[in-house]
């Protein structure tokens, strides 16, 4: 089947896509691809750890560790930074790592494959995280923190891909949104590990994180990662990209359920790839305009939302809700990113991306509005600020966390998806930075209230954007929704959308 196919193709020197749409292949089994991803995903719970590694750490690394109110003492090994100025540029150096790691993902992923660009992750955080481990110098850690962040910002880009690539249609929605599931559930088990398991008593009985064991974890998981990892299939689309059609149809195969269940979809796959043709260039981005401003603005209003504001004054909301004990408050946060998460798998594929986006915003944007009235008007009312503050985090994990990450691998075409990621990758780093580094200051020139009128505004635009110009890809093949998105050709016909 695979020759006679191939002999039609070389006959027509250009397949063209029909307008109507290319089913998948029925039956099968896509017990491979699950747990492919769910090996990928180990990465991503690194990406989480790298995340969360500084919520249980930072305060014993800097000694300012405070028990009850008052200063605990903290062994001298554990001790690495003398200010807290240290402490804060060893938090925020990771963006910058993550930055530089998403743009260099998606060439590595291209050239060498998902599946290396995903193994290369294992040795390269384990390398990192045990020099983490044992560091005592400041330069040291600083570099090693610079480095996880590359880690995490490589992994930003190439997974999510691979994720995408190696799905069935009828469950890329679900599979893709485990990737935010593994990154909140990495955060929580950081937060977990530091603050129950690895700790250490002082000489006053006080438990204490001990961070040089806590860095060991993302070593564990890497030796995980790569031991897994080899036995898991390259993408498909990759391997095809790469002209080597047997390997794709093997592939494929394997991540179907076997070879009688691929027809369709690996015909589907080589006519994309005979479409695009030749290498990527700067006018193949520029005739992907519509799919480059889905994906960057999707990340735009994730990061612009204001769910770094939610965080960053959650102890203030926590108190002025009459509740004191803010570490307790702020695990219950993580348990409510962890449950929302995983309630937004099965509704991405049923409910669908768009419905969940727009869900998302729309309670958002009232959480955004109650909370400026709370800090504008109505402060002795806290269960006001505790309904919208765990509201805003529910909405956000239920939409507008995990689905930009799943349509970024979704609505760039195949020929620029590697490179269209790392860039989109990128640009949410650099917004994450930007939202993280201006809500002090933002706060400062407008307050409470001012801040999250703001985002509301944000989010409100938002609203519009998805309304109006993002797609439904739910149930829909790569060749339709690169074909939806392409500017009219006469070769492509656009495929009339039914939702």
């Amino acid at each position: 089947l695979l020759v006679d196919q191939e002999s039609r193709w070389c006959a027509a020197g250009w397949l063209r896509l029909e307008a109507t749409a290319m089913p998948e292949s029925t039956g099968g089994s896509s017990t491979c691809a699950v747990l492919s991803v769910m090996v990928a995903s180990i990465s991503v719970l690194v990406f989480g750890l790298a995340l969360g590694f500084t919520s249980p750490a930072i305060d014993v690394m800097q000694d300012t560790l405070k028990v009850n109110g008052k200063a605990a003492s903290v062994p001298s090994d554990l001790v690495v930074f003398t200010s807290e100025f240290e402490g804060s540029l060893f938090s925020s150096i990771v963006n910058f790592g993550a930055l530089a790691g998403a743009l260099l993902g998606g060439p590595l992923s291209q050239r060498i494959g998902r599946k290396r660009a995903v193994l290369l992750q294992a040795p390269f955080n384990a390398i990192v995280w045990t020099a983490t481990s044992f560091a005592h110098g400041f330069g040291l850690l600083i570099s090693t923190r610079f480095f996880a962040g590359v880690g995490v910002g490589m992994c930003s880009t190439v997974v999510p891909t691979y994720i995408n690539e190696v799905s069935p249609t009828a469950l890329r929605g679900a599979l893709g949104a485990v990737f935010q599931l593994a990154c909140v559930v990495g955060i929580a088990l950081c937060y977990l590990l530091g603050a129950y398991v690895l700790v250490v008593k002082n000489e006053d009985g006080d438990q204490l994180c001990q961070w040089r064991w806590l860095a060991l974890t993302p070593v564990a998981l890497s030796v995980l990662l790569f031991s897994l990892g080899l036995f898991i299939p390259e993408s498909p689309r990759w391997l095809a990209w790469k002209q080597r059609p047997e390997a794709a149809k093997s592939a494929l195969a394997r991540l179907r359920g076997g070879a009688q269940h691929i027809g369709q979809e690996l015909e589907e796959i080589h006519a994309v790839v005979r479409q695009a043709g030749g290498k990527v260039s700067c006018g193949d981005m520029l005739t992907s305009q519509r799919a480059l401003l889905i994906g960057l603005t999707l990340m735009f209003i994730q990061q612009f939302s204001g769910v770094n504001a939610v965080i960053f004054f959650q102890d203030t909301i926590f108190m002025s809700a009459g509740l004191k004990n803010a570490d307790s408050l702020g695990f219950m946060v993580m348990v409510v990113q962890v449950l929302m998460t995983a309630v937004s798998i099965p509704l991405m594929d049923t409910a669908g991306r768009k419905f969940l986006l727009l869900t998302a915003c729309g309670g958002m944007l009232l959480c955004c509005l109650g909370l400026a009235c709370f800090f504008q008007f109505f402060q002795n009312k806290g269960w006001l600020a505790l309904v919208c503050s765990f509201g805003y985090i529910a909405f956000f994990s239920l939409g507008l966390g995990p689905v930009p990450w799943l349509m970024m691998g979704e609505v760039f075409p195949g020929k620029i998806r590697s490179s269209a990621s790392s860039l989109a990758a990128g640009f949410n780093w650099t917004c994450s930075f930007i939202t993280t580094e201006t809500v002090s200051g933002i706060r400062g020139l407008v307050g409470y209230s001012g801040v999250f009128v703001i985002y509301g505004a944000f989010l409100l635009f938002g609203l519009a954007f998805i309304a109006s110009l993002v797609p439904e890809t739910k149930g829909r093949s790569f060749a339709e929704i690169e074909a939806l998105l392409s500017r009219p050709r006469r070769d492509v016909p656009l495929i009339p959308m039914d939702s």
